[in-house]
């Protein structure tokens, strides 16, 4: 069974976060909020699991979808959804392979789910984000990044220079997300991001780092809010 569809079975709603990722609110907040029709703004997360950022998007008024590759996350996100009285286009896919027709969205969005793929599924995956999305549409990703403890010693197997196969010390941090059950994990960084988004053919790339503590100071977590475009 697959750790995260594993994990959604056994934490039920509390398997994540209850709202959504701050970052990804200023990114659609300085891009889309002016908009006077957000309803003609097609939206996609990857990643969608229980629905914590996909029914902001729905209430805000955008055109919704999300992908999951677990069935108990699309059960959770609907019941997310249905809480909220919002609606969205929901479905079980996987990111790499993407079902939709090319340049069918104007936003896709990821948000820690896409860093559970190796350096050659994300590179599938940016392909296929560059594919559906329309001229002029915006990707926006927070990533875990290279510079975290979680991964400077994770003493797991190296898949590739920023994968690893599992972090095997519990006591390492990922803040509100159990590293010793999250398996196959990606740290970015800033300048491996920008050389895979830009080779796939993306322009205006982005990308911010955040880092936050824990255990007094002693470990940290990189993020990477990356933003691009296709134009």
């Amino acid at each position: 069974m697959d750790v995260w569809e594993k994990k959604y079975q056994e934490d039920g709603i509390n398997s994540q976060r209850r709202y959504p990722n701050e970052s990804l609110i200023r990114f659609l907040a300085a891009n889309y909020f002016s908009l006077k029709k957000r309803e003609e703004i097609k939206v996609l997360e990857l990643g969608c699991g229980s629905g914590a950022n996909l029914w902001m998007t729905a209430k805000e008024g955008f055109d919704t979808y999300g992908i999951d590759a677990s069935p108990t996350a699309l059960k959770l996100c609907q019941e997310t959804l249905d809480y909220w009285h919002v609606e969205a286009g929901i479905s079980l896919a996987d990111m790499t392979k993407l079902s939709f027709n090319n340049e069918f969205f104007d936003v896709i969005f990821d948000i820690v789910s896409m860093q559970h793929l190796d350096l050659k599924g994300h590179n599938r995956a940016y392909q296929e984000i560059f594919r559906c999305l329309k001229k002029g549409g915006r990707f926006f990703q927070w990533h875990l990044g290279a510079k975290s403890t979680s991964f400077l010693r994770s003493n797991g197997k190296h898949i590739d220079k920023l994968t690893v196969d599992n972090i095997s010390d519990p006591n390492l941090p990922l803040l509100d997300i159990p590293f010793n059950k999250s398996g196959l994990t990606c740290f970015l960084t800033p300048k491996d991001a920008e050389e895979i988004l830009g080779k796939i053919g993306f322009k205006n790339i982005s990308i911010e780092v955040s880092s936050r503590t824990s255990k007094q100071m002693s470990q940290t977590t990189e993020f990477l809010a990356i933003t691009c475009q296709k134009l």
